[in-house]
């Protein structure tokens, strides 16, 4: 199934899940560059991070830690994937000797053209369309 709000569907994803989560008491930390899990114990209990602004590494504690670092689709040498997609968190798990599980499920798009830098639309497919 498709989602689509014209060429900006993630805008308006990025602006809906942020106006909602202003409902609740969220912290943001722009700028910061994630460099390995915190653990203790053989459990993870939060992010050592790296301001990018000012050089500074911080330690963020948390109950649970969610990584959503955007996959590593620039690990192929032909992709449409974002520039930031390099595997850090993918590494960061590997380093605390933990288990990266289901890496099958990481975005991949097969319709890339090589060459061009540029995708046929997941909206084709989900339309109906055959390639």
């Amino acid at each position: 199934r498709c989602c689509a709000v014209a060429d900006r569907t993630g805008h308006s994803l990025l602006h809906t899940l942020y106006g909602q989560s202003l409902r609740y008491d969220c912290n943001y930390f722009i700028e910061y560059f994630a460099l390995d899990l915190l653990m203790e114990g053989g459990e993870c209990r939060g992010v050592i991070a790296l301001c990018l602004e000012d050089g500074t590494i911080h330690r963020f504690r948390a109950k649970n830690t969610v990584l959503a670092t955007g996959g590593y689709g620039r690990t192929y040498f032909s992709t449409t994937a974002a520039h930031i997609c390099t595997g850090d968190g993918t590494a960061m798990v590997s380093r605390a000797d933990l288990y990266n599980e289901d890496l099958e499920f990481v975005q991949f798009h097969p319709t890339g053209i090589y060459g061009a830098g540029c995708l046929i639309t997941e909206g084709c497919r989900g339309e109906g369309g055959y390639l």
